[in-house]
């Protein structure tokens, strides 16, 4: 999806992903500036096939942002769900987007 896109820390590994550093996500998040929204939740909300697709985007990529129609309350909700379904980790957003990062090495 995003080829030739390097992260900055592609070295954290699964048992420190939960424990990410605040210069950790902020590298993450400059680099998910220039990217688009690979995966849309709209409002169905988290369903099967969505969970798929994120997960194929995160084992490609690493760093996907997410888009979300719902209002500012429900995407912490939707936030959390994606988390511990997918089991990535939000690293940071703005309003209704938010990047999700899974160090590739991570069995599911």
């Amino acid at each position: 999806m995003n080829e030739g896109l390097t992260l900055p820390l592609s070295s954290v590994n699964e048992a420190a992903m939960s424990e990410l550093s605040s210069k950790e996500k902020a590298a993450f998040r400059n680099t998910a500036q220039r990217l688009k929204p690979a995966i849309l939740v709209g409002k169905k909300g988290i369903t099967r096939p969505l969970i798929t697709e994120m997960d194929k985007a995160l084992a490609t990529d690493k760093l996907v942002k997410v888009a979300f129609k719902a209002d500012r309350e429900g995407i912490a909700t939707l936030v959390e769900e994606l988390e511990s379904k997918t089991h990535s980790l939000c690293v940071g957003g703005v309003g209704k987007r938010r990047i999700f990062y899974k160090d590739s090495s991570e069995e599911t």
